[in-house]
């Protein structure tokens, strides 16, 4: 017979407990096995011996599963709202943080070879007697332990030779688990598909099928280039082909960074304290302002970390309309604030958008400074103009309505929380 069983939200609050004063898990289980305080707020008995300390992670484990955690939740705001404590119709606020995913920062070359390291790795779990034929003696020199910077080839020339060899071996296991004669279930591994998409991503066979490194990005990721092909910088050979100077990675939007959490993106961010670049994700966090009830975060969005604040707002929306929320006022900064997201707010939602006006900048102040009329600064040809003066009769927005009116930066409040939250992997 195994030990009696755990209540979820038992630990659910215990990991409330070792947030808030920062405790490892050795720490928290000390803690519930010793400490008075602890005892008295999971309504434990004095004598309750507590749990192991390996309990804490697996329980983040499977809460991380699916939307179990989102679950938690929505179950948590509506007992706070059974309990006067949290208001659907009130005022809410968002702000984002960045998520740090708890991986090592890889250059090109690490990336490639520790891709097929990992993969390696879960291919002998699965296939040890058929990997064993594809796979030589020195494969374990390179492969056999987790791929540094500080063992790889000093030297551009050496370097490329390098990743050339380990693109070749990679290119060996992709074609061997594709074969007919490969065990099934092989190719429909994680790490091998992960492997996969960063040959794709990092490596391209010429005309010759010569198996090419691929260039670096030449620009910076920005959403309106995802959907549009890259732009041809190098000259086109006569049968029309591209010049292999202009075969490059993919945006970070797209780009593999590391094989231990495949989804996890590069992203920079500049702010009043200067720019911020890390791989991870992106955290929305929405909370209670109301004056008269407690601040309690009622919806977390979790995204790429490239993409932009403003992209993730309907989503925002959408989960606040989901969970039986429409606030009257929804206060965010610069980042989710346009023209569009407040009309879309206003039109869709039923959502009044407050927020801080953004910096004029681009085209539109460069024709501000230049002294032409301001005919030229008005409504897309496109659409239609609209004359009543409750509504924008540019597109500029120069007058909002009373009620979407932009608020100046320093009238809003704060977001409480932690700047940062660190993913458990």
């Amino acid at each position: 017979m195994g030990g009696r069983g755990l209540s979820p939200a038992r630990l659910a609050l215990v990991s409330v407990l070792q947030y808030a004063e920062n405790l490892t898990d050795r720490q928290a289980a000390e803690a519930v096995r010793c400490r008075l305080d602890w005892k008295y707020c999971l309504g434990l008995e004095l004598d309750d011996a507590g749990f192991d300390f390996s309990v804490p992670s697996e329980f983040r484990d499977r809460l991380a599963e699916g939307d179990r955690a989102d679950r938690l939740l929505a179950v948590m705001v509506e007992r706070l709202v059974a309990a006067g404590l949290v208001k659907r119709r009130g005022r809410v606020r968002t702000d984002s943080s960045r998520v740090l995913a708890a991986v090592r920062r890889l250059n090109r070359a690490e990336l490639v070879a520790e891709t097929l390291r990992v993969a390696l790795e879960e291919l002998v779990v699965h296939g040890e007697d058929w990997l064993a034929s594809l796979v030589t003696a020195n494969w374990a020199d390179r492969y056999g332990r987790p791929v540094r910077y500080d063992r790889l080839p000093r030297g551009g020339d050496a370097l490329i030779a390098y990743v050339l060899r380990v693109g070749a071996e990679g290119m060996h296991i992709l074609r061997a688990v594709h074969d007919a004669d490969a065990p099934t279930g092989l190719r429909a591994l994680p790490a091998v598909e992960v492997l996969r998409q960063v040959w794709v991503q990092q490596y391209w066979i010429d005309e010759d099928g010569q198996l090419r490194w691929r260039g670096t990005k030449s620009s910076r990721d920005r959403a309106s280039r995802r959907t549009k092909e890259r732009r041809n910088t190098g000259n086109a050979s006569a049968d029309g082909r591209h010049d292999p100077a202009s075969a490059r990675v993919p945006w970070s939007g797209m780009e593999i960074v590391t094989p231990h959490d495949p989804e996890a993106r590069y992203s920079q961010k500049v702010t009043a304290a200067g720019q911020q670049d890390w791989i991870g994700y992106r955290d929305h966090q929405t909370e209670t302002g109301d004056e008269t009830h407690p601040n309690v975060i009622v919806q977390v969005t979790t995204r790429p970390a490239p993409e932009q604040d403003i992209d993730a707002l309907d989503r925002i929306h959408q989960g606040l309309t989901r969970q039986g929320f429409q606030p009257a006022e929804h206060v965010v900064d610069s980042g989710y604030i346009s023209p569009d997201s407040i009309h879309h707010a206003a039109e869709h939602w039923g959502i009044a958008l407050f927020g801080p006006r953004r910096s004029t900048g681009g085209q539109t102040a460069r024709l501000r400074q230049t002294g032409l009329p301001h005919r030229l600064l008005g409504p897309h040809p496109d659409l239609p103009e609209r004359r009543d003066q409750s509504a924008m009769e540019t597109h500029t927005w120069r007058r909002p309505p009373p009620a979407f009116r932009a608020l100046p930066a320093q009238s809003l409040p704060r977001m409480r929380g932690p700047a940062q939250i660190h993913r458990q992997r």
